[in-house]
């Protein structure tokens, strides 16, 4: 019977240290599941929402790209620009418009 109790014995010993793993470490255990819900809850909403930025901050980067290289070709220059016209040569023969050259 010594040989019974001892067996009774040490499973006693290890069915309490179980028991004192399982109540001490269930809390960070459980806590850590929990995180892991968590964080797969706030990365289906994240990810979206970051798709969204960054789907905003790309058209609006585009809209100014545009709209810089439009007022970069509508560009003045930066003095004035002086234009001669020339008169037109005095010419005796009437232009008239959709005329047709008489044949000789």
């Amino acid at each position: 019977m010594t040989r019974k109790r001892a067996v009774r014995s040490t499973a006693g010993i290890l069915g309490a240290g179980i028991l004192a793993c399982a109540a001490c470490c269930a809390g960070p255990l459980l806590a850590f599941v929990g995180s892991l819900g968590a964080a797969s809850l706030l990365g289906a909403y994240w990810v979206p929402a970051l798709l969204a930025v960054t789907v905003a901050a790309g058209i609006i980067l585009t809209v100014l790209l545009i709209r810089r290289r439009r007022a970069k070709a509508c560009r003045l220059p930066a003095s004035r620009v002086d234009v001669s016209i020339q008169p037109r040569a005095q010419d005796d023969s009437p232009v008239l418009s959709g005329s047709r050259p008489s044949a000789p």
